[in-house]
């Protein structure tokens, strides 16, 4: 029965992602003639498959979605900032999901985890990924607006007008949502949120409504992937590389962190190597099966959590968990129908709940604290997450250096 009810209160707290994830996509795929439908599918497909692989094979009551964060980097910082096409980018994931799989079957995984980034910059990172998700949010919800003069400034009309229904739809969501999980402690409180907005504003006519309740779902983002791109000379080869790094590296140090403290929540054993590996290279599979169908990749999802707190303690939660992402499937309508600006809540609490490790970086230590700062500032100030990646580690490597090489004189 608890894993029962831990798989329910886990599949309640990340099915916003079928809401969202596709949403964010969308910007990148539809160009290219893929609508919401089909990446809507792609996206539940995925959980739904992955999940349910976690499950069975490891024992552990982990969910598996679409990453936030490496989905708008795919959107906003490969297909927007390199030009790159959407079909492109997905090689770019598959390509860093397949790099993930075989450092798994090679156990090498956290080995390179240990040796490649100081714990601090690990923390920065996932910290930066959530204020880069939390300005998309801010963006996409209208609080924030671009300006000549201080490149962002805070919107300028908050007049409790009919221009301004979606802006102010928006703001009771995030309140409620906040409400819920804050004061009522309610799990899926992401979900009755989204679930309210898309209702109120179908009501009052602020957007327009589904079609129908119920359809078949869409495969036409299935096998969309184009390897073109990766062969040297082109001109997408260095940023689709350079992309394909960066889901590695994000995909690695993400799962071991949130693997760790899901296990850490669940009493179960942080030192098992062959487990840890395993989650590893599901993901990375994962990551792969979710190129061939047209998503971005996969990660462990921290609402696992929500499902440990209710008892769940084996796989068989993760199983439950992808079971009602498959089911979840036939009411694509109504989940294409919910407006892009629902969308923009989920980004900003997600990205509050990633500021956690921030409290684990030394700040009273400059060693520690101008890396990780680096990272956090240059990943939204430069709309890039491997931007901010690749600043923080070198300028870590370079105090490494610096250091071993005043120690090795004196």
């Amino acid at each position: 029965v608890a894993e029962l009810r831990g798989g329910i209160a886990g599949w309640m707290t990340m099915s916003y992602i079928l809401v969202v994830n596709p949403r964010i996509l969308e910007l990148a795929a539809g160009p290219s003639g893929l609508g919401l439908n089909p990446l809507m599918t792609a996206t539940g497909v995925s959980s739904a498959l992955m999940s349910i692989v976690m499950g069975v094979t490891t024992n552990v009551p982990f969910g598996m979605i679409p990453g936030m964060g490496l989905n708008a980097y795919i959107t906003y910082s490969v297909c927007k900032a390199l030009g790159v096409s959407w079909a492109q980018a997905l090689s770019a994931s598959f390509v860093g999901g397949m790099c993930l799989f075989l450092m798994s079957a090679l156990g090498i995984c956290h080995q390179v985890v240990r040796l490649a980034l100081s714990d601090h910059l690990k923390k920065a990172i996932t910290v930066a990924i959530g204020v880069f998700q939390a300005l998309i949010g801010m963006e996409t919800l209208g609080l924030v607006v671009a300006s000549h003069q201080t490149l962002i400034a805070l919107r300028s009309d908050f007049s409790p007008s009919w221009e301004n229904r979606q802006f102010y739809l928006g703001v009771f969501g995030f309140v409620l949502i906040a409400t819920l999980h804050v004061v009522a402690r309610w799990n899926g409180s992401m979900l009755i949120g989204i679930v309210t907005m898309a209702g109120l504003s179908w009501l009052l006519h602020l957007a327009p409504g589904p079609e129908s309740i119920l359809a078949t779902p869409s495969t036409e983002s299935v096998l969309f992937i184009d390897f073109s791109g990766w062969v040297p000379g082109r001109p997408e080869f260095p940023g689709l590389l350079i992309s394909a790094l960066v889901v590695l590296f994000v995909l690695l140090f993400d799962i071991a962190g949130v693997a760790h403290g899901l296990q850490s929540a669940a009493g179960l054993s942080t030192e098992d190597d062959r487990r840890n590996s395993q989650v590893m290279g599901i993901a990375g599979f994962g990551t792969m099966v979710a190129a061939l169908l047209g998503t971005s990749p996969m990660v462990v999802a921290v609402e696992s959590s929500a499902g440990i707190v209710e008892g769940a303690r084996t796989g068989l939660a993760a199983v439950v968990c992808g079971v009602l992402f498959l089911c979840s499937l036939v009411f694509s309508p109504m989940i294409c129908a919910v407006p892009h600006v629902v969308t923009a809540v989920p980004l900003i609490m997600i990205g509050a709940f990633m500021m956690g490790p921030c409290g684990g970086i030394d700040w009273g230590n400059l060693r520690e604290a101008l890396p990780a700062f680096l990272t956090i500032t240059v990943v939204p100030f430069s709309y890039s997450i491997h931007n901010g990646i690749l600043a923080g580690l070198l300028l870590d490597t370079y105090f490494a250096i610096v250091g071993r090489l005043c120690r090795v004189e004196d």
